[in-house]
């Protein structure tokens, strides 16, 4: 019988505590009938819940309609970039031009993929970091790749000074021509 009534008067002390706010209590408690009975007919029952918490949505949960979108314009941003810092790396009229010594010779014919190389590497890094889990938009990413790739030069002859100040006039007039 006592220990009854030591169960009951902790009970009683919990619901105080809760009811106050007070620390270590897990949200609020709702005793009585639940609101979707009360639009039900039959007998409402006492039960007790507590407050339901809000989801909380990471990164890339969104839907394909607005990350496939996204998906296509990092890839085709990571082709841009990738053929940018291959020019200013390895070309003559680049910002910072790196010199091969002669050991390296051998590695003069692959320069032509240089830029694969690097936007590829971008397009990774941006694909982890924006959490492109599906299928479906690693795709995306690789679809925009492959048409900044394609369409670099549309893009050089429809937009040259843009062109122009990411590479250079020599660059626009020899893509151009």
């Amino acid at each position: 019988m006592a220990t009854a009534k030591a169960t009951h008067q902790s009970f009683e002390d919990r619901l105080n505590r809760i009811n106050k706010g007070a620390a270590n209590t897990m949200g609020e408690v709702h005793i009585g009938p639940r609101d979707e009975q009360k639009a039900r007919e039959g007998k409402a029952t006492n039960t007790v819940r507590l407050k339901s918490k809000k989801k909380k949505v990471k990164i890339g949960q969104g839907s394909n309609w607005v990350l496939v979108p996204v998906a296509i314009v990092i890839g085709g941003m990571s082709a841009f970039a990738g053929q940018a810092a291959a020019f200013h790396f390895f070309q003559d009229g680049g910002l910072m031009p790196i010199t091969l010594p002669e050991a390296a010779s051998m590695i003069e014919p692959h320069l032509i993929y240089a830029h694969l190389v690097i936007g590829g590497i971008l397009a990774l890094i941006f694909t982890w970091t924006f959490g492109f889990n599906g299928m479906f938009r690693k795709l995306a990413v690789a679809a925009g790749f492959g048409a900044m790739l394609f369409g670099h030069v549309q893009m050089v002859e429809r937009f040259p000074g843009v062109h122009a100040n990411f590479f250079s006039e020599a660059y626009v007039a020899a893509a151009i021509g």
